[in-house]
Order: structure tokens, then C-alpha cells, then sequence
């Protein structure tokens, strides 16, 4: 269901944005429709209501949509639980072993120090993410302006050609384009405080109006 969800949109040219404009469903959570991760959405009757809005808007048949939802819902619950209980099984013969438990202590307890530093490590110099919600990368139009609207991490320098812009505190960001005719290219870099730079090239299509 999540991939007809996705594939609706690209072919009837929507954004995400364009979605949340229209069902006023958050972003998030309409990503997380169309990736299949069910389990991180609400509660039930938000999810089949979000599923028949989201189908009216792409043309598909919500009936059809909400019982394969159903199914993939089931099978995954189906194999979460199974997954479940070979690990207990596992992890039951094992606490009965006294040094077993002293070692895994032990290993745990370093495990636990070397994750949080490398986590402390990778959260400093990773590059933040940039996300780009309209317009779509390598688009047409024959307006003399575009706004270029996203997110990205809050407390971050962003930059679009070299020209500093303003975040809020979610790390969202609009910024209004004077275009060319022709091939406009587009470099948006985002940087924390010590970490490596994010890079993406836009480019969009100016075509001349007759």
C-alpha cells in the first residue's frame, strides 16, 4: 500500500508538501505512510482516515488501499511477535548461566560507554540533513520568482548561493528566487557549529513566456 501511496503522488506531480497543504496531515507522519512504518503512526482511527484522504487526493480506491493496509498491518505484527519469542527463548537459557550474566554485564556497560561516545562524536561533526519540500529538483516554470521552501536541523548556517538564511526554531526555512531565463543551479550547504558541510545542487528550468 505504502508504494502505490508514493507512486500516486510522483505521477500526479505532488510534493509531500502538497499533501500536508491539502489534508493538513504533518509531513512526518505522511512519511511515514508511505515507508510502511505503521507502528510509528497514531492511534488506528487517525491511521484509516489519514489512508482515505490521502487516496481521494491521488485518484485510487480506498477501499482497496485500507485492506491491504489491514494485511500488511497483520503480517507485521505476525512476524514482530515471532521474532519476539525466539529471542526470549534465547535469553532465558542464558540468565541461568551465573557467569554468563557477569560477563554480559560487563560487556555491556563498555558497549553502552563506546556507543554513547561514538553517538557524542558522530552528533558533532556529522553533516545536518537538508530537505528540500518544493520546488521538486530539476523543475520547469516560467515565473521570474520561486520560493525555495525546506527544513533542516535547528542551530544550523544555511546557506543558498552563498547568501545566509534565516531559520525558526524547527529549522524550517523559505526564501523567495529571482530566476534567469535559462538553467538556474541552485547550491544549498548547511553546517553546525564543528561538523563537515551538507551540500545539494538544485537546478531549476526558466522557460521563456510567449
Amino acid at each position: 500500500m505504502a508504494d502505490q501511496l508514493q507512486k500516486a503522488r510522483i505521477e500526479h506531480d505532488l510534493s509531500l508538501l502538497d499533501i500536508h497543504q491539502k489534508t493538513k496531515i504533518q509531513i512526518k507522519y505522511l512519511e511515514l505512510l508511505e515507508s510502511g512504518e505503521y507502528q510509528s503512526l497514531p492511534g488506528e482511527i487517525y491511521v484509516r482516515t489519514w489512508i482515505k484522504m490521502y487516496a481521494e487526493i491521488v485518484d485510487l480506491p480506498t477501499s482497496e488501499l485500507l485492506a491491504e493496509y489491514k494485511l500488511e498491518k497483520s503480517v507485521n505484527a505476525k512476524i514482530s511477535h515471532s521474532s519476539t519469542a525466539t529471542v526470549k527463548e534465547v535469553k532465558w537459557s542464558k540468565i541461568l548461566n551465573p557467569r554468563f550474566l557477569k560477563r554480559a554485564a560487563v560487556g555491556l556497560a563498555v558497549l553502552i560507554f563506546l556507543g554513547y561516545l561514538a553517538w557524542e562524536i558522530n552528533n558533532i561533526v556529522s553533516p545536518p540533513n537538508i530537505v528540500i519540500m518544493q520546488p521538486a529538483n530539476n523543475s520547469r516554470t516560467t515565473v521570474n520568482n520561486i520560493d525555495i521552501v525546506g527544513q533542516t536541523e535547528s542551530e544550523v548556517r544555511l546557506m543558498i548561493n552563498n547568501e545566509l538564511i534565516m531559520l525558526d526554531e524547527q529549522g524550517n526555512f523559505s526564501k523567495n528566487i529571482t530566476l534567469s531565463v535559462g538553467l538556474n543551479n541552485l547550491e544549498i550547504s548547511a553546517k553546525k557549529k564543528h561538523s563537515r558541510t551538507q551540500v545539494v545542487e538544485w537546478a531549476i528550468l526558466r522557460e521563456p513566456t510567449e
